[in-house]
């Protein structure tokens, strides 16, 4: 995005379900110590889920990125990924990372519920906003952007 290459894969209103890790390590201390092991399984996320648009935008909105305009179809991305695998294996590289199925896993939502979570009494420090400031703010702190 700081470049201005990303696009949308497939669609922009794919979900995913994401948490800052920070709430994430904090919320698994609280939980051990509050509940007995194994007592409950939780969906650690966002709730509702956000959009890969939303999350985007808002990455865009705190680090003063190029917001993604583009959103190319999946059926050029499928046939764009099934080709460059092939060449890689006939030129003997990996390009492992460009395979079909990790372009068709991008398009596919991650809609998860973590109402559980809420439901008891487990809150989430950040905002999707407020955990890319962070995060940005420990990068820029530690000289990584």
């Amino acid at each position: 995005m700081k470049k201005g290459r990303f696009f949308y894969p497939g669609r922009k209103d794919t979900k995913k379900a994401a948490i800052y890790v920070k709430d994430l390590v904090r919320l698994m201390v609280e939980m051990t110590e509050k509940e007995k092991p194994g007592a409950h399984l939780y969906n650690t996320v966002y709730t509702p889920i956000h959009s890969i648009e939303e999350i985007c935008k808002t990455m865009a909105k705190v680090t003063d990125a190029k917001e993604p305009k583009l959103t190319i179809p999946s059926g050029a991305l499928k046939i764009a990924a099934g080709a460059i695998n092939i060449l890689g294996k006939i030129i003997g590289e990996s390009f492992d990372d460009i395979h079909p199925d990790r372009v068709k896993k991008l398009m596919i939502s991650t809609n998860i519920n973590g109402q559980k979570l809420l439901d008891h009494g487990y809150k989430m420090e950040y905002s999707l906003e407020e955990a890319i400031s962070d995060w940005w703010n420990d990068c820029n702190q530690k000289g990584l952007y």
